[in-house]
């Protein structure tokens, strides 16, 4: 829990009567704990989601976005449409491609070093690779993490990427666009 919700929640108590006006200064401590970045991270997970889909006037069935966290910070974003997938930059539309190379991708770098700086203090391992998933019909998005400490840090992006594709190509036959459940991840 970051820093002010211990707080407020602490204020809110002593409100109550719950807790002893005494008990505040124990919350008067900033920390980075894995709790802390985890929650960092969901807050930047949400942002890239929201953000990769308003790109694109809200005009897709589902977004999926591979986030490289490593060495050379990327995010590989494609979407369903129609029921098919297609990458971003095969989309028909020129201004929402711009909008997306302009305006999304080149976030990559500062999000990988604030993400995972949170990490690095709190003295946890960082994360190589995130996947990101969002379904229109339902507001729903997951998130999978892959550590670097995970041995499947160690695979090429491309791998991680062609495979999450191609399996998800076949997932979305079969899945309902409101299905408020994720699909599956790779790997």
């Amino acid at each position: 829990m970051g820093f002010f919700n211990r707080l407020f929640r602490k204020i809110e108590d002593v409100n109550k009567g719950e807790t002893a006006v005494s008990e505040l200064e124990s919350e008067f401590y900033i920390e980075s704990t894995v709790e802390d970045a985890m929650e960092y991270w969901v807050e930047m997970a949400q942002n890239i989601i929201v953000n990769t889909v308003k790109a694109t006037n809200n005009t897709v069935e589902r977004a999926f976005v591979l986030v490289d966290l490593g060495e050379q910070p990327s995010f590989d974003i494609f979407y369903q449409i129609d029921g098919g997938l297609v990458m971003w930059d095969q989309l028909d539309s020129q201004s929402i491609k711009e909008k997306i190379e302009n305006e999304l991708l080149p976030q990559a770098s500062n999000v990988a070093t604030a993400v995972n700086d949170n990490f690095t203090q709190a003295e946890h391992p960082n994360i190589a690779y995130a996947e990101l998933q969002f379904e229109w019909l339902t507001g729903a998005w997951f998130s999978h993490i892959i550590w670097e400490d995970d041995k499947d840090s160690k695979l090429p992006k491309d791998e991680i990427l062609n495979k999450w594709f191609d399996t998800l190509s076949k997932e979305i036959q079969s899945k309902p666009l409101d299905s408020d459940s994720k699909l599956a991840w790779y790997p």
